[in-house]
């Protein structure tokens, strides 16, 4: 029996009225921008929750029907998605960096019924793209646009369903919601509820479908392993449009009643001004982000002194920086993925320090993780292999597409993750690294993960990334790019000789180059595929590798 909190069995709808009797008055969400900031209470989160269901079924939104969400951290965020689910329609999140090729795949990809957007965010004319990129996708949805992210939670003035059938922005959709009833929830749990792209590191995303009871019992877990409670003020680094922000952050709430604050959109001066101001006790984070706020000139451990936890990944080296200079006691390792709702893994707060820092922890309840290993998937110690998932979080499929689902779901129910690791005598699963990422010089395998881990400890190095760069002579050689911390300056063959006292000859970068901004996911996660897409342009230093900041 799994002592689920009972969230294996809700909808995030049902979930959210669950939620609302027990902490009516309290704030669900901080929201805040540069200019800007808005709070939202779980009872306004309710009550709007059902005025836009009601104005769904209004607009012939129904069960199955998807919704995209184009918009950073606001409160339209955790109202479309309990609003959707409320009336069975699937809500499709949509990158705020996606121009018009990309937006006219997602539409093409999903057939929205309905679409809610920014009007226009960081320059772009988002009214405008997204119905040029409707058109070339032959869709016809009908538009909600907000000019602002302060949305209102209560509208005046009610279209008509004929007026609304083209454009309406987001006060009528409250508005028309309060005066047409919310039909009954004709949802389940096992329902999809979220189409979930995944982060699109190869030439197009695919549409992962989710369940309320994957993105819930995820969730659910997750905070458990963390001692997350109603009494903790979580501060998420995650973009909403993200699986650690569609499931682990909005969703958080209605698991715990925990207040979660979010930025209009990530940086380290977001992160400087909002944990003091908040007051927050628990965070997120990439590896990519904490590295960025200890190499930021402005870093200061004053700015965490509120923190008793987090989570995230990155080296060990990096992960006891985070602990030594930020203060955070524990940070909890976790490994997921858009098609397992996120959290597959955790590392629990009881753990030893071993444990967080150097796996990423034990399978979350009912879920099971084993290793491919000559084609049968084991759970023995030591095998080195495929990571392969089985188990409730499993995503129901990808949209539209059988055969990539059974490519990545075979016939015994495991998903096979293309990631490479191992399992300890605990079930602690130590991510070796990804299959794409493996250098193969002269037929020799190189984890680009491990050549990382051997720079980062060396005093001074903020982040680094290391990919193959061809090579006439052994096909693939790595190569290492390298951001250091504010104010240290290293030499290229100071750190190749670092490599080679530590490392096989086959496994040292041949080259070193040196970064201070790096290509990233809007989740933060460094894109290897750009920087070996500039590796021809690039110029390798012979003398320092340069200052960060």
């Amino acid at each position: 029996m799994i002592d689920d909190g009972g969230m294996l069995q809700l909808t995030w709808a049902q979930a959210l009225t669950r939620a609302v009797d027990s902490y009516r008055q309290k704030t669900a969400f901080h929201f805040a921008g540069p200019d800007w900031s808005s709070d939202l209470t779980f009872e306004q989160w309710h009550d709007s929750s059902i005025a836009v269901c009601g104005a769904l079924a209004a607009l012939g939104v129904g069960a199955g029907d998807r919704v995209a969400v184009l918009a950073p951290g606001s409160a339209v965020w955790p109202i479309m998605q309990t609003a959707a689910s409320a009336i069975g329609a699937i809500v499709v999140p949509v990158n705020v960096r996606y121009r018009r090729d990309e937006l006219a795949y997602i539409l093409r990809t999903c057939t929205p019924k309905l679409v809610v957007s920014v009007s226009a965010y960081n320059g772009i004319d988002y009214e405008r793209l997204l119905r040029e990129s409707a058109s070339e996708s032959e869709v016809d949805p009908i538009f909600v646009f907000t000019s602002t992210l302060d949305i209102a939670f209560i509208g005046s003035g009610t279209p008509t369903v004929a007026q609304a059938r083209r454009t309406m922005n987001w006060t009528q959709l409250i508005s028309m919601g309060r005066s047409h009833p919310a039909p009954a929830t004709v949802s389940d749990a096992a329902d999809p509820v979220l189409m979930q792209f995944t982060s699109g590191t190869t030439a197009f995303p695919k549409a992962a479908l989710l369940s309320s009871r994957a993105t819930l019992g995820a969730t659910w877990f997750m905070a458990q392993r963390m001692r997350i409670t109603d009494a903790d003020t979580y501060f998420s680094t995650q973009p909403l449009y993200h699986v650690g922000g569609s499931v682990a952050s909005v969703l958080l709430p209605l698991c715990t009643g925990a207040t979660v604050v979010i930025p209009e959109r990530y940086s380290p001066e977001s992160v400087f001004s909002l944990l003091p101001r908040y007051r927050c006790t628990v965070r997120t984070g990439q590896a990519a982000m904490y590295a960025m706020e200890l190499a930021h000139p402005d870093f200061t451990e004053a700015a965490y002194t509120t923190l008793r936890a987090g989570w995230g990944g990155g080296t060990p080296g990096l992960k006891r920086a985070i602990r030594d200079r930020m203060g955070i006691p524990v940070l909890t390792s976790i490994y997921g993925l858009t098609e397992t709702a996120g959290t597959t893994t955790v590392s629990d707060a009881s753990d030893a320090e071993a444990v967080w820092v150097e796996t990423c922890g034990r399978a979350i309840p009912g879920v099971e993780v084993g290793i491919l290993v000559e084609g049968t998937v084991e759970m023995a110690t030591g095998a080195v292999g495929e990571i392969c998932i089985r188990g409730w979080s499993l995503m129901i499929g990808y949209f539209d597409d059988p055969v990539a689902t059974s490519e990545a779901i075979d016939s015994a129910g495991w998903f096979h993750t293309g990631d490479i690791g191992t399992l300890d005598q605990e079930g602690n699963l130590r991510f070796v690294d990804r299959l794409k990422d493996m250098i193969k010089p002269g037929g020799e395998n190189v984890s680009a993960l491990e050549v990382e881990r051997v720079i980062a400890e060396i005093s001074g190095v903020a982040q680094v990334a290391v990919v193959g760069r061809p090579d006439a002579r052994l096909g693939q050689v790595p190569v290492a790019f390298v951001e250091l911390r504010h104010g240290v300056s290293l030499g290229a063959n100071a750190i190749i000789a670092h490599c080679r006292a530590r490392m096989a000859s086959f496994k040292v970068p041949r080259a070193i180059y040196p970064m201070t901004e790096w290509p990233t996911t809007e989740s933060g996660k460094i894109l290897k595929r750009s920087l070996g897409a500039d590796l021809p342009e690039f110029r390798p230093t012979g003398g320092s590798v340069g200052r960060s900041g």
